[in-house]
């Protein structure tokens, strides 16, 4: 595309667009959004915030532990990115070629460590196979009489019916993981349902909208309260079908939980209809204080209706993750480069964790992973459960998380002064040996 054909698209001179080209002129807002448009591109390719991602990637890659001994020339990188982007391109690839093995090193690893069917299936093949072994032995070390013998026979044949049974339970149910991706727990469930549908639920949406002028309360609890009354009442057949549908469901403590997490969500879009919602969260910049005091709900709500907002190249897509006091994933919606264990516990170092010491409070952080991936993490602990004297304290800690490209679209975009935490997912998938809070060796060792 010549420059005058692009000019006349954007609706300015030849000649503006030349000085902008060559860094005479500067460009942001509306015109720069045109830019974008008009060459079917994201405003993050314009804003350089691309070739920033690459060269944080490569940093990242170039201080990897593992890469120490090879004395990559980071200080080159930007050269690197600008004589051959073709190759500082295929590196970044690798590296997220890496970062999706690695995670799902990750599930496996979580589930080979701390999964209980697991351990107890281990547990009866190690059983069969001594009971084979020792009636193995004695078939073969004595001399017995026919009855005792056939006696034998009869055991190792039984054991190993047994044994050939556990078998296949444990191949059914690694088949299971592998179709669905997921680790099998009700939460796991929960994120198949949101995830297939890209955390937003179109019917429930259109419903909600039908019922949302019959919510009342003076109060944010009551609001929500009489929401999920009516999700209860009015929307209870359509729920069951979502249900139904939903291929991954294991059982009914995953149908209850599921359950649970669609009424919630069609109580939150009768609350916070999405058309209003959208235009409030860009106009605020999607403060999720803000948020809550427009549609008088509470925080929580509102961090998770961010991630059912509809997926576009200028809304930036959130993350929710929920932990109670021991530090136990209790609800997430995932997003894309963030690992989150589904067994053991995630890495401490995230301020998911560091937000209950400095409760009610919004407490942001800046992350980088080992991968190079980064993120903006936004978390703040909530009192949960009755208030009154004399009654504890019970906090649960919600956390919205964004890569820091799409922060930068938010009121929770970090100025380049703001300082950079290296955290990992978790113990076993981190690469980071001198961490004072590692508890657990990498997979690696």
């Amino acid at each position: 595309m010549t420059q005058v054909h692009l000019a006349a698209k954007v609706d300015i001179s030849a000649s503006y667009l030349n000085l902008i080209e060559w860094n005479k002129r500067p460009i942001a807002g509306s015109l720069l959004r045109k830019v974008a448009d008009a060459l079917d591109i994201s405003l993050a390719e314009l804003d350089n915030a691309t070739e920033h991602h690459l060269l944080a990637t490569l940093s990242e890659i170039a201080r990897l532990p593992t890469l120490s001994a090879l004395q990559i020339e980071e200080h080159r990188t930007n050269e690197l990115i600008g004589r051959f982007p073709g190759w500082a391109r295929g590196i970044a690839a690798l590296a997220r070629s890496e970062r999706a093995a690695a995670a799902r090193v990750q599930v496996l690893s979580d589930r080979l460590n701390n999964d209980p069917f697991l351990s107890e299936t281990m547990h009866h093949m190690l059983t069969r196979i001594a009971a084979i072994r020792s009636a193995t032995e004695i078939l073969t070390d004595y001399e017995l009489a026919a009855d005792r013998r056939a006696q034998f026979n009869a055991i190792v044949h039984e054991e190993s019916q047994a044994l050939s049974k556990v078998g296949e339970s444990l191949a059914t149910y690694f088949d299971k993981a592998e179709e669905s991706e997921h680790a099998l727990k009700p939460i796991d469930e929960v994120e198949a349902l949101f995830n297939a549908r890209a955390n937003h639920i179109a019917e429930l949406e259109d419903a909600a909208q039908v019922l949302s002028a019959q919510v009342s309360g003076p109060r944010p609890r009551a609001r929500m309260t009489h929401a999920r009354s009516l999700a209860e009442t009015e929307l209870s057949p359509l729920i069951e079908t979502l249900i139904s549908e939903q291929p991954e469901m294991d059982g009914p403590l995953a149908e209850a939980r599921v359950r649970h997490a669609l009424i919630n969500y069609a109580a939150s879009a009768m609350v916070m209809p999405m058309s209003e919602f959208a235009t409030r969260a860009d106009t605020l910049r999607y403060d999720i204080d803000a948020l809550a005091e427009v549609f008088s709900t509470d925080i929580e709500s509102v961090s998770l209706r961010l991630t059912a907002l509809a997926i576009s190249k200028d809304v930036p897509k959130f993350g929710y993750f929920c932990v109670n006091a021991a530090g136990t994933v209790i609800e997430m919606r995932s997003i894309e480069q963030l690992a989150v264990p589904r067994y053991a516990s995630a890495c401490p170092l995230w301020v998911l964790y560091r937000a209950q010491q400095s409760p009610e409070t919004f407490i942001r952080q800046r992350v980088v992973f080992p991968s190079g991936a980064r993120f903006v993490f936004v978390a703040r602990a909530v009192h949960h459960g009755p208030a009154g004297f004399g009654k504890p304290r019970h906090y649960q800690t919600v956390m919205t998380a964004m890569s820091e490209d799409d922060a930068r679209k938010t009121v929770y975009a970090p100025d380049p002064n703001t300082s950079v935490e290296e955290v990992g997912p978790g113990c076993r998938l981190c690469p980071l040996t001198d961490c004072l809070h590692r508890v657990d060796a990498p997979l690696s060792e």
